[in-house]
């Protein structure tokens, strides 16, 4: 969420917007945080940041936001335009998944959460090609659990193709599909899906997740005979 905050900048007063958190770093719960207080400065190479210190109603632990501040001269104003850099303290905590994802998958789960921990900790640049690593490892080893007898072919086959030829379920090839398209698009120089993020990925991501353990699910239940 998009807020104002008033400041000064070289003893004039100024008026920065930026991204506020939607959810506590510490206790991670749905939040709109108390502005506890807030101060600028430029760096040695003279560059502008915003240290915001933040109050959770939920937990009453504080914790800080540091962005950088662009100031663009127009027309006789300043328009800043911020980034989110850090935020600190930071508790982490790793996501838990469904016992037949975590059993089945283990090499996912750990890729997800270590891009989990790098996005915690404001490492942006990164954490999105994890995440592009972890869905990779979750629907080959899916292939592979599905079609043994296709593993060297599923593992030397891009991704998209895999989906492509070895996926008939159709909710799991659109969620898979759309989820690798904003995972390939996280690691290229230039970003074609502007108007998406990380949060669009992760959401993809659990989309995939479901629809597999839905399928392996039903594999389970289809085993249970009739007793009569």
């Amino acid at each position: 969420m998009n807020i104002t905050i008033s400041t000064s900048v070289s003893g004039n007063d100024s008026t920065i917007v930026i991204n506020e958190l939607s959810e506590c770093p510490m206790c991670k719960h749905a939040i709109k945080p108390h502005l506890l207080s807030r101060t600028s400065y430029f760096d040695e190479n003279k560059k502008l940041y915003l240290s915001v210190n933040y109050l959770c109603k939920a937990c009453y632990n504080s914790f800080m936001c540091q962005y950088s501040v662009d100031l663009i001269y127009k027309t006789g104003y300043h328009y800043p335009k911020t980034v989110l850099m850090r935020v600190a303290p930071i508790n982490f905590v790793t996501e838990r998944f469904e016992p037949i994802i975590s059993d089945s998958f283990p090499n996912f789960i750990s890729i997800y959460n270590q891009a989990l921990a790098a996005e915690s900790y404001s490492l942006s640049e990164i954490s999105g090609i994890g995440y592009r690593k972890a869905l990779e490892f979750l629907i080959k080893d899916f292939l592979i659990k599905m079609y043994p007898e296709k593993e060297e072919s599923i593992k030397n086959t891009v991704l998209g193709n895999c989906i492509n030829n070895f996926i008939d379920n159709t909710q799991l090839k659109t969620a898979a599909s759309r989820a690798v398209w904003l995972g390939n698009d996280q690691t290229h120089y230039i970003q074609k899906y502007t108007d998406k993020d990380i949060t669009d990925l992760k959401r993809l991501i659990r989309l995939t997740v479901h629809w597999i353990s839905m399928i392996l699910e039903t594999e389970e239940a289809e085993k249970i005979e009739q007793i009569k």
